[in-house]
């Protein structure tokens, strides 16, 4: 039989909320130690039956939330996270080579080592998005700041290349940085819009 994707809707987690995945990982059993070295072993044939690889992945869905709990935040919600481990942990099983069964805590040290490797890049990528906004929201405030100062002491809207001179920025920065800010006020970006008011309210 081959590998596609188990068919169970219990892995459409999606569009799920946290409490939705919760309710939906205490609905499955875990696999206990005996039953999992029973499964791991008892493989037949060249691949991994669908009916086996569902037992393994919906078995150990639970590594899956520990593990993204121990990870979401404000920024980076639970179902980003499920949802990551769980294409994890389905490629992994898939991934298993029934011709070489795993013990059974060889197993589960492989499904923490891949959660660990898809969550911790997970964290790691939106630390930087956070820093990089919080870059690009400084920059945006020293940008506006300076042409309103420009303009004071012209009463004249400051071209790109003064901003940039004013600045000691190259040219490209001020022109990205501007087209950013206008889009946002066209966009309606609620949280930019909140950094300009209070910059041009002071």
């Amino acid at each position: 039989m081959g590998r596609g994707r188990p068919s169970s809707e219990k892995e459409e987690v999606e569009m799920a909320t946290p409490q939705a995945i919760r309710d939906l990982v205490a609905g499955l059993p875990r696999l206990r130690s005996d039953r999992l070295a029973r499964l791991l072993a008892d493989q037949t044939g060249p691949e991994l039956s669908q009916a086996e690889a569902q037992q393994l992945v919906e078995g150990n869905l639970w590594l899956v939330l520990e593990a993204a709990e121990t990870r979401e935040s404000e920024t980076l919600p639970l179902e980003d996270l499920f949802q990551e481990g769980s294409s994890a942990l389905v490629t992994l099983v898939h991934g298993l080579d029934p011709a070489h069964p795993l013990s059974a805590n060889e197993f589960l040290g492989r499904v923490r080592q891949a959660l660990r490797q898809v969550m911790d890049a997970q964290v790691e990528e939106e630390e930087e998005a956070r820093l990089e906004d919080l870059r690009w929201a400084a920059d945006a405030e020293r940008l506006l700041a300076a042409e309103t100062e420009l303009r004071l002491q012209s009463e004249a809207v400051p071209s790109e290349a003064e901003l940039a001179a004013h600045l000691g920025w190259p040219l490209a920065r001020v022109a990205q940085l501007r087209r950013a800010v206008d889009e946002a006020r066209t966009q309606n970006d609620a949280e930019l819009l909140d950094i300009l008011g209070e910059i041009e309210g002071s």
